[in-house]
């Protein structure tokens, strides 16, 4: 499937988004903002840039795929914030943006001079998003932050993984990406509120925050017991079966959600006596006799194959998945038919598999239009567009500012 594109007007053209953070939140939430025709302009340090061009030891002829995922569709400029001169380059910048989005650790911004306080008094109709580990306030509000760390300390890590086993971090770096949908939804209603009112704003968004809200259906139980959650692996606290089986080839996840249900699951999986038996009659029952249960499932259920028990299942109407793996995930027809799985080409890396567009706008839909800017690449175009001469952008690069 080819990247997708538009020859329609965007929801987002005409504005522009400064983006100042690395790895993955931040320019996810950038990459959203340009896909659905924002002018995100991405500001790299010299030299190093994005950490994201070399993590994963992983590399399309040079390129690393974490970036050119994720920075597509952007323009890229690379600027020695640490200078005064880069200082007052950004700053004529962002008296025309929109949007500023960073992700520094605590203090950062205010020690380079490029905070909120500073810029809304440049251009008091900037929206500006502060997107961190741990919020702005409290102990630990300075404090460098990662995805795993925020697992980790938001109760999120103590709840996954085996009964039996330790706390196990989610093999994908989902603090990241909620924080990331999170900031692009700040942003937005923040700008709605600049519509109606002119007035720009902070926004604050953190990767706790953002846990929190993914613990709601656990944490709401804690705050009315008092008792910390176990954990249960594959498993539901209140449903059973509701976990992932061996198959003869594979894995495979059932849902047995009701009474009614559970009585198709039974006849389905030719155990129609399952349905009288006491032990497993009622859902408090099934609760109840949960290791037994499962022991026999598992023997059922090593029978057969994957693709014949979603047959089987689906044929019931019973709640059923595979559990892929990447290389039988690209190949479901479902996931094909999202649109998720594309291809974009890149002067350097060639033509790549990425990832498509989430959100399917009927009338004014994203698409992917542009690779990923290499290190600096737009930074005489975009200081040109800034009202800089061709000897004060040779005179900056002489001094190392850009």
């Amino acid at each position: 499937m080819n990247a997708v594109s538009s020859s329609r007007p965007l929801p987002f053209e005409g504005y522009r988004v400064l983006e100042l953070a690395h790895l993955i939140a931040g320019p996810v939430c950038g990459m959203y903002l340009a896909d659905m025709g924002a002018d995100v302009i991405k500001v790299e340090e010299p030299g190093a840039g994005d950490a994201s061009r070399s993590v994963y030891h992983v590399t399309l002829n040079g390129e690393g795929p974490l970036y050119v995922t994720v920075n597509r569709n952007k323009r890229g400029i690379a600027l020695n914030l640490s200078s005064p001169d880069g200082r007052q380059i950004f700053y004529r910048l962002a008296e025309g943006a929109d949007v500023v989005i960073e992700a520094f650790r605590g203090g950062v911004a205010e020690r380079l001079e490029i905070d909120y306080g500073r810029l809304s008094r440049l251009n008091p109709r900037l929206i500006y998003c502060s997107l961190s580990a741990f919020g702005p306030t409290g102990p630990w509000r300075e404090k460098p932050g990662l995805d795993a760390l925020v697992q980790a300390m938001s109760g999120l890590m103590a709840v996954t993984g085996e009964p039996d086993g330790g706390p196990v971090l989610c093999g994908a770096p989902v603090v990241d990406t909620i924080g990331s949908l999170l900031a692009v939804q700040g942003i937005l209603t923040a700008l709605l509120h600049r519509e109606k009112t002119g007035e720009g704003q902070k926004v604050d968004v953190s990767l706790l925050d953002g846990a929190l809200l993914a613990s709601a259906a656990r944490l709401c139980v804690f705050h009315v017991t008092g008792e910390d959650l176990p954990r249960w692996g594959n498993a539901h606290p209140e449903l059973v079966p509701y976990q992932a089986f061996r198959a003869r080839d594979g894995w495979i996840f059932v849902a047995v959600r009701t009474d009614k249900l559970w009585r198709s699951f039974c006849r389905a999986i030719d155990r129609s006596g399952l349905v009288q038996d006491r032990r497993f009659a009622t859902k408090n029952a099934r609760l109840a006799h949960r290791k037994e249960l499962v022991t026999l499932l598992e023997a059922v259920f090593s029978a057969r194959t994957v693709g014949e028990w979603m047959e089987i299942l689906e044929a019931a109407d019973v709640l059923c998945a595979p559990v892929h793996s990447y290389s039988d995930m690209v190949k479901d027809a479902q996931v094909i038919a999202s649109g998720m799985l594309v291809e974009q080409d890149h002067p350097k890396a060639g033509r790549f598999q990425t990832i498509g567009i989430p959100v399917k706008l009927e009338k004014s839909p994203g698409g992917i239009r542009t690779p990923s800017p290499t290190l600096g690449q737009h930074t005489e175009e975009v200081l040109r567009g800034a009202g800089y001469g061709d000897d004060e952008i040779r005179s900056l690069r002489e001094r190392g500012v850009i």
